[in-house]
């Protein structure tokens, strides 16, 4: 059977003054262009605990602290899950409940009303803070699939094209600002937006040998194993938006340590979700290993001492045992050859003498 994905929109917004909480708004099925909306009363946690269950989901509510972020994720739906959000014929609902279909999400703490229609209307400010997109610095970035997106969530918010300019650029950050600054004093905020698409296009776009280096020879070094995969997947997305999904599997783990590869079985992976989660299982395993390591020589450390001959000797942080000193070998070895010396000395003084002795002793035959 088909592995059955669903695209859920969960977004952290606030329940009183002081609470935040995580709400799932929509879901979307793969390949079909249609969300569907949760109502109010069945978007929390409690409505779907199966869902916030998963190492996806946990995952989004550590990341989202602050109200207002939004985050699109793709879910493989098992067993208990289908049974919640599909009918028999694979029709989105939720226990039984069929879902308005939307256009797009509309958080209730910044737009009074829910009617889609009045997004023509509003300020720039409050259609960007529906946006669900991250903002360009003009480094490590695809130009091109930032342009993309950023067109796509107009188009979802109803933002007229004469007003993609000046909403651009609450999406831009350091060199990408700088760039946008630039061309305001050239051109003026209603030039016909292909211009402005262009230019970005024109400097920004353009991803160099060493930019593709970097992405794919990407690996872990130290910190979250999960971190360093959602790294790694957006540097190869950045240079190929259009790489395939065993590729970047292939890449991701092949960037892990080797004692964490031995723990993940190929034929187990079936999507770059699975991977992601098994990563995040392994999180423990990797923990553990490092405890051990750190341990060992804080151990070995503290058995050491300085070896009291070279200190008596004038060498306080030498640190080995006496027995294998080699300052005393030395100095032992040298003694021994004095000693040699000095005894080869007195028994050939010796001999010589009882030789001088027998020499002057007169012979009997005398």
């Amino acid at each position: 059977m088909a592995v059955v994905r669903a695209k859920f929109c969960f977004a952290s917004v606030a329940l009183d003054t002081k609470t935040t909480i995580l709400r799932v708004r929509t879901i979307q099925l793969e390949g079909e262009d249609t969300s569907y909306e949760f109502p109010e009363h069945l978007s929390t946690k409690e409505n779907h605990p199966k869902l916030f269950e998963t190492t996806i989901v946990k995952n989004i509510a550590k990341s989202l602290k602050t109200r207002g972020k939004f985050r699109k994720v793709w879910i493989s739906l098992g067993n208990e899950l289908k049974s919640q959000y599909l009918d028999e014929e694979g029709n989105v609902c939720y226990d039984g409940i069929y879902l308005d279909e939307c256009r797009a999400y509309v958080d209730p703490s910044s737009v009074p009303t829910h009617n889609l229609e009045a997004f023509p209307h509003e300020k720039t400010t409050s259609r960007v803070k529906n946006m669900i997109l991250d903002k360009f610095f003009g480094k490590n970035q695809n130009a091109v699939t930032f342009m993309d997106l950023f067109i796509s969530e107009c188009t979802r918010l109803n933002c007229k094209e004469e007003n993609y300019a000046e909403t651009l650029r609450f999406f831009l950050e350091g060199p990408a600002l700088d760039w946008f600054q630039s061309f305001l004093k050239i051109n003026k905020i209603t030039r016909p937006w292909e211009y402005w698409k262009n230019s970005f296009i024109d400097t920004f776009a353009v991803i160099g040998w060493p930019e593709i280096k970097y992405a794919y020879e990407f690996r872990y070094l130290n910190g979250s194993l999960l971190e360093y995969a959602l790294k790694k997947r957006n540097l190869l997305l950045d240079t190929d938006s259009k790489i395939s999904e065993n590729t970047q599997i292939n890449l991701i783990v092949l960037g892990l340590p080797v004692k964490i590869q031995f723990h993940i079985n190929r034929k187990d992976l079936n999507t770059i979700d699975n991977l992601m989660s098994l990563i995040n299982q392994l999180e423990g395993l990797k923990e553990k290993e490092t405890k051990i390591k750190t341990k060992i020589p804080q151990e070995i450390k503290s058995e050491k001492k300085p070896c009291p001959y070279c200190t008596k000797k004038g060498f306080p942080n030498r640190y080995h045992s006496e027995g294998i000193c080699r300052l005393k070998l030395a100095e032992n070895t040298k003694n021994e050859r004095i000693k040699i010396i000095n005894n080869t000395n007195i028994e050939e003084s010796v001999s010589f003498s009882e030789e001088s002795k027998n020499e002057s002793r007169p012979h009997l035959s005398d």
